[in-house]
């Protein structure tokens, strides 16, 4: 037991120093790029990459989730998804390539299909990483996950800035994203210490079938779905409004990258080790829910606040006509890693065929704002976006109760502690209509104050968090002092 939160701890330690670093990196590059380059630019990787992430789940077909949840995996297992990893990549590259001719048709725009041509190399590059990668996450080995996430994101980021100065244009973007992936897998090789050989066994992918086809296809429902924003909404507006509906939603992205994700992303292998220990599960997880939500619901707060003030000082004037549409959806931001630690909660269960099924519902709902956006405009399509996305977080607490009796009220309690402050500091903001950037900051200060206030009364377990994980380090640094 206390191995494994020795583990745990470390492992989080390590995955969020990590992911700070390297979100950062890539912040500080995204806003060279943004003000080196046009939003049409933005608008037109994106569409791009929309059949690239898609398509990049096809190259292990769940696998890797299943070499995770998995109790024990023979050296036959990791070459055998090792092989099929290659195989598919390969697959994957020849089939994009060949189909990018009717990408480019399908927008209507040729030089899409140019960009998809050079980006289908990213499945090979993939390819060769899958494996290593789910036997580092398995063993919580962040640490060398997180050094290697870094450096490539530095490199690739860097090339890409280098390549925008030079007037390459949108090409930058693919020289940054194929460098990034070319970088990752080099690096993950290095630090690995698995090495494939050729082995294959039909038997060992059977095994995994059963869990990875339902983990398969709730990723590649989500994958579209993720995209399904970006492939219709440049069928419908041109790619200058798609470049600004991306700018606004990839800082969204980046901001919920920030706030949670070191704990979701080290909490699948952790719960697995619990699928047959449902009190600890539940406890674990109720306490990680009230975690995130606190972290979540608290920097949204702070993002819309302060939004308009970060896109036009980061990134230029040219970007004001992303803010409303930063400012909705960053409304959602607070759901999304939920949602994720309620998938991780989900899988590490086991319970992947259940998981699917209500993906099928969500998703079903989630095709509602673009029935608005072909009637309406983006800013009503991403209003009805954030609460599709709302009512995909209460399906998901109802599967959790069905699978695990995790009490829904105590998932909502969570949910309220956090959200009523957030809602309070909204209307108090369009209220005050704020217009100068110093009444902004005080009011997000306040809101800050308040909110820690508010959480402390309420005896938030992320607030608990947070005072515990500062004793610690002081304690730790007064400690460090004495032995001096």
């Amino acid at each position: 037991m206390k191995s494994i939160k020795k583990k745990t701890i470390k492992a989080f330690s390590w995955d969020f120093i990590g992911r700070f670093f390297s979100q950062s990196s890539t912040f500080v590059v995204s806003i060279f790029l943004a003000r080196l380059l046009n939003p049409e630019d933005f608008g037109l990787i994106a569409m791009a990459m929309a059949f690239i992430h898609i398509g990049g789940v096809f190259i292990d077909v769940g696998f890797s989730a299943a070499l995770i949840q998995n109790k024990e995996n023979s050296t036959l297992t990791y070459n055998t998804i090792f092989i099929f990893n290659i195989i598919a990549g390969i697959c994957l590259t020849g089939l994009v390539y060949f189909m990018s001719d009717l990408i480019g048709e399908f927008y209507n725009n040729p030089e899409i299909a140019v960009l998809v041509k050079w980006l289908s190399l990213f499945f090979v590059f993939n390819s060769f990483n899958r494996v290593q990668n789910a036997i580092l996450s398995r063993e919580l080995n962040f640490k060398a996950l997180t050094i290697r996430m870094f450096i490539a994101s530095t490199i690739g980021g860097s090339l890409g800035v280098a390549a925008a100065y030079n007037d390459y244009g949108v090409y930058s973007l693919v020289i940054q994203i194929l460098s990034t992936a070319v970088m990752s897998t080099l690096l993950l090789w290095s630090t690995s210490k698995w090495r494939p050989k050729l082995q294959f066994s039909y038997q060992e992918m059977k095994k995994l079938f059963g869990f990875s086809v339902f983990a398969f296809l709730e990723r590649v429902m989500n994958n579209i779905f993720l995209r399904l924003d970006v492939l219709l909404l440049a069928k419908i507006f041109n790619p200058i409004a798609v470049g600004f509906y991306t700018r606004a939603s990839t800082l969204q992205d980046q901001a919920t990258k920030y706030s949670s994700s070191s704990i979701i992303r080290v909490l699948f292998p952790v719960l697995s080790k619990y699928q047959d220990r449902p009190d600890e599960f539940r406890r674990i997880y109720l306490k990680m829910f009230e975690i995130i939500s606190f972290l979540s619901f608290g920097l949204t707060g702070l993002l819309f606040i302060l939004g308009s003030d970060i896109i036009i000082s980061l990134f230029g004037e040219k970007w004001a006509p992303s803010i409303p549409i930063f400012q909705i959806l960053i409304l959602a931001s607070a759901t999304i890693p939920l949602n994720s630690l309620m998938w991780n909660a989900i899988m590490s269960q086991g319970k992947s065929k259940e998981n699917f099924y209500l993906g099928l519902v969500k998703k079903t709902i989630s095709l509602i704002p673009f029935v608005i956006a072909i009637k309406y405009n983006i800013l009503y399509f991403t209003v009805t976006w954030v609460i599709a996305k709302y009512i995909a977080t209460s399906l998901n607490m109802f599967l959790i109760y069905k699978i695990s009796a995790v009490s829904i009220r105590g998932q909502m309690i969570s949910v309220f502690k956090t959200s009523i402050p957030l809602v309070l500091g909204i209307v108090v903001f369009y209220i005050s209509d704020l217009q100068n950037i110093g009444t902004r900051i005080a009011s997000a200060l306040l809101f800050s104050v308040l909110y820690l206030v508010f959480a402390a009364l309420m005896k938030n377990q992320g607030f608990i968090y947070i005072q515990s994980t500062i004793k610690e380090i002081k304690n730790s640094l007064n400690k460090n002092k004495a032995l001096e």
